[in-house]
């Protein structure tokens, strides 16, 4: 199996038990490019480019003070969250990017705050945590504040509306790629009732919230099948990241009917798995892997029905791409 690894001790790539670093510069973010290759999204504001082999090339710098979400379209069009908030646009995959200035001016804006960091970022501003493209059109772009919501343009960022998510505090996004109507959110607000994970079948117009029976309820990674839009795995805390220290108490769930229901398939990790640190292979979808705080990178080849432990000590894994 090979995947790319980001994270505290850098953008590396993982094979079979061997590790090749590409670079040490810590990552909260990665997305896989059509050619094969991986952008990564850094802790200092960078975009780099890797193929697996050999050095990694700087696509972007500046880009606030990090990069915290990628979102890649089947256009080309490249889409980058950052801290504090705000959005970058590349229609040439990060030859060239311009900023996306019509957020900051978005409905409610004056409101936003900042949550805990989701454990990676400083507490003194909001972030642009999640940004998702529609499958089928690239100017439909989401974008989750932390904390501020969910909001969407139809533009390609020229107008943005407030989605109105019933939580605020968005940690991930996801687009089912094979119902692109489908949005699937995470949370936090795990205890005041109003958290966990949600899914819109309508493009966000309408919420529905998601395993209100489950143990754990602050959601961070999920991961949606590329062909059956009904199956997603997802992650949750029994808390915050900066409860993760000494036990995250992280468990791993199944559905089968979009989140309706879920049953557990890993129960009360030490370490939590982040937002970016849990993914199914788009290419081979009977594959999912995720990475946790605590270094441990874990692989299923069941479609997310079971998990066994393949790698430790990789550091904190904020992310996670199949290469």
């Amino acid at each position: 199996m090979r995947m790319f690894l980001g994270g505290s001790k850098g953008f590396s790539l993982y094979e079979d038990g061997d590790v090749t670093q590409a670079s040490t510069q810590r990552v909260l973010c990665l997305v896989r490019t059509v050619e094969g290759g991986v952008l990564a999204g850094t802790a200092d504001g960078q975009v780099l480019a890797w193929s697996g082999a050999g050095g990694a090339t700087v696509l972007a710098k500046d880009l606030g003070d990090a990069v915290t979400s990628l979102a890649l379209a089947r256009s080309g069009r490249l889409i980058a969250g950052c801290l504090p908030v705000g959005a970058w646009r590349s229609k040439d995959a990060g030859e060239s990017w311009t900023p996306i200035k019509s957020l900051a001016g978005s409905p409610g804006a004056d409101s936003w705050t900042a949550g805990d960091g989701a454990g990676s970022l400083p507490a003194a501003a909001a972030a642009v945590t999640a940004v998702g493209t529609n499958h089928k059109d690239s100017k439909t772009i989401y974008v989750g504040i932390q904390v501020g919501g969910v909001y969407r343009s139809r533009d390609g960022g020229k107008s943005w509306y407030n989605l109105g998510l019933p939580c605020p505090d968005v940690h991930s996004i996801q687009l089912s790629a094979a119902k692109p109507e489908r949005v699937f959110v995470t949370t936090g607000c795990a205890n005041n009732g109003s958290g966990g994970a949600f899914c819109s079948d309508d493009e966000g117009i309408s919420w529905r919230q998601m395993g209100e029976a489950n143990r754990c309820q602050y959601t961070m990674g999920l991961a949606a099948h590329p062909t059956e839009p009904d199956r997603v795995i997802l992650s949750a805390a029994e808390g915050a990241p900066s409860t993760w220290k000494s036990n995250a108490g992280c468990d791993l769930y199944l559905s089968t009917d979009s989140g309706r229901r879920f049953r557990t398939v890993v129960k009360d990790l030490k370490g939590g798995v982040r937002r970016r640190g849990l993914v199914i292979n788009p290419r081979v979808p009977s594959e999912a892997a995720f990475g946790t705080t605590t270094g441990e990178l874990w692989y299923s080849n069941d479609g997310g029905e079971s998990f066994d432990l393949v790698a430790e000590d990789l550091g904190d894994l904020h992310a996670v791409a199949f290469a």
